[in-house]
């Protein structure tokens, strides 16, 4: 069967789909059978509760939420160890003066982390509405506004006069010590049950796109030149901040991003991480 792999339309996903399209081409791939479905991460969130896609990646969040129904990929994941660039606090303020945040709505585990860390880091409760508009008109009755994917390294390499910019994965890492992983590779059990060899064949076939892609980094970021206004250092720096895998050290930087969230009321319970794969049973 072919197996609806999610695929986030963010640059921090260009790497694995790099990979994927270059073996295809070079006659490396798999012939595993699957098909990629586009949306933002919260769209994928839902499609894949809802059974419109099979596997992909979802916000670590998410998994969170839905664990019963879930297993992870425990090879990969879409993380960074300190700062991530993408995910952008942006503020007419310094901090601890903001009151009022828009939040995007593209997102779950950015917003999550957002509010853990301004609620135990520093003692703040601001209120939180929707980012509706473009960012530069929410600031006009906003303090702050979170920003993810392009839109946030558009903050970080183009920034909003008279704005403050707080990278979430520095100051998680300066926080805990450990990395932040925002995004898991899931799947449902029920399908999992019912398709475990299709399943495997994928995850592998992903994992080998990133490791192309990686041992091609300067060929990665050569293509992605055009399909964005950021240049060279910019694309270049972005994808070696980024963390594909999901190494123990990974999950346990997830696994204490649960606890938090929880202390902060952000997350009823902590779950424990279920994996799907060859030493493991559905």
């Amino acid at each position: 069967m072919t197996v609806r792999v999610g695929h986030i339309e963010f640059l921090n996903c260009y790497p694995l789909y790099y990979g994927l399209e270059r073996r295809v081409a070079a006659g490396l791939a798999s012939g595993a059978e699957f098909e990629l479905v586009p949306g933002v991460p919260t769209d994928l969130n839902r499609m894949l509760l809802a059974g419109t896609i099979d596997f992909g990646p979802i916000s670590s969040i998410e998994y969170a939420r839905g664990h019963r129904q879930l297993r992870l990929s425990r090879r990969l994941s879409i993380s960074s160890k300190g700062a991530v660039d993408s995910i952008q606090l942006v503020t007419r303020k310094p901090l601890e003066e903001v009151r009022r945040i828009a939040l995007t709505p593209k997102s779950a585990t950015s917003v999550v982390l957002l509010k853990t860390i301004l609620k135990l880091l520093y003692d703040l409760g601001p209120s939180y509405h929707e980012l509706r508009g473009a960012p530069e008109q929410a600031l006009e009755d906003h303090d702050a506004v979170l920003l993810i994917g392009d839109e946030g390294l558009e903050a970080m390499y183009f920034p909003l006069p008279r704005t403050r910019r707080y990278d979430l994965g520095h100051i998680w890492r300066e926080w805990t010590g450990l990395p932040m992983v925002y995004a898991v590779w899931a799947a449902r059990e029920d399908f999992l049950r019912g398709h475990r060899s299709e399943l495997l064949a994928v995850e592998e076939e992903l994992v080998r796109s990133m490791d192309y892609s990686r041992e091609s980094a300067p060929d990665v970021v050569e293509s992605a030149l055009g399909l964005s206004r950021f240049d060279r250092p910019c694309l270049t720096r972005y994808f070696e901040v980024l963390h594909y895998g999901f190494a123990e050290e990974y999950q346990a930087g997830l696994l204490r991003f649960y606890e938090l969230a929880h202390e902060a009321g952000e997350l009823a319970e902590g779950p424990d991480l279920r994996f799907f794969g060859a030493e493991t049973r559905p």
